[in-house]
């Protein structure tokens, strides 16, 4: 038997804060968060990071209990998992840093702010066709934010073997996936896409203002780490 389909984006969002409120979540564990990071993510010594639609705030956890001398910021659309964010964070000081906030919108921050942003799938990502104008745009913008040294990662998970096409709805787990969602940057059918290496790097390749530095897939995830073009 399939999850609950949610009829508009505000019935799936409240479902997502009660997913988050409950000790249900993702429940990835310490262990595994703070082991991945070590093996695939470059984490610097100091400055500020931002933990870009960062759920229950496990991962900016983690990266702050590998280098205690980050600054840890976080958003995400979820108040519910805000909340949770918060309470996690208060043990390593940074809980103020996390706000709730629309992310396909322009960010709270200034530019140049940040040495290192981790997207672990952003809503965004799910959809299709991310390589149409009003999305690279978003993107864009999220690299503005980066300083000179600055890298961002993006992480996402995509099936082999269902690369290509969407899940199904019902076989989602976060709430806001069961519903589809549309505007000027995303059209997004609802479940998740599956990208394949071309469709998850188009946006990044079309991106005027954007490099690319690294890219690989390990264990089902797209791991592509880009940083903000210098001017010539």
């Amino acid at each position: 038997m399939g999850q609950k389909i949610y009829e508009t984006p505000d019935d799936a969002l409240c479902a997502t804060d009660r997913f988050y409120e409950s000790q249900e979540g993702f429940q990835y564990t310490e262990e595994l968060v703070r082991n991945w990071l070590t093996r695939y993510v470059n984490l610097p010594e100091t400055g500020r990071v931002l933990d870009l639609c960062c759920g229950d705030g496990i991962w900016a956890y983690g990266m702050k209990c590998l280098k205690p001398r980050l600054e840890l910021f976080g958003i995400d659309v979820s108040s519910g998992g805000i909340d949770k964010a918060r309470t996690l964070m208060a043990q390593s000081g940074d809980a103020g840093n996390f706000i709730v906030g629309d992310v396909e919108e322009k960010l709270p921050y200034p530019d140049a702010f940040f040495d290192l942003i981790f997207a672990r799938g952003p809503g965004l990502y799910n959809q299709h066709e991310m390589d149409r104008p009003e999305t690279v745009d978003v993107i864009e913008h999220w690299h503005t934010k980066l300083s000179t040294r600055g890298r961002f990662y993006s992480i996402f998970a995509s099936t082999p073997l269902q690369m290509g096409t969407y899940t199904a709805m019902e076989n989602v787990k976060l709430p806001y996936n069961r519903c589809p969602r549309k505007s000027n940057a995303v059209d997004f059918k609802g479940g998740k896409f599956h990208h394949t290496i071309q469709s998850f790097l188009a946006p990044f390749w079309r991106a005027e203002s954007i490099d690319v530095v690294e890219y690989f897939f390990i264990k089902n995830n797209h791991v592509l780490v880009t940083k903000k073009r210098e001017c010539e």
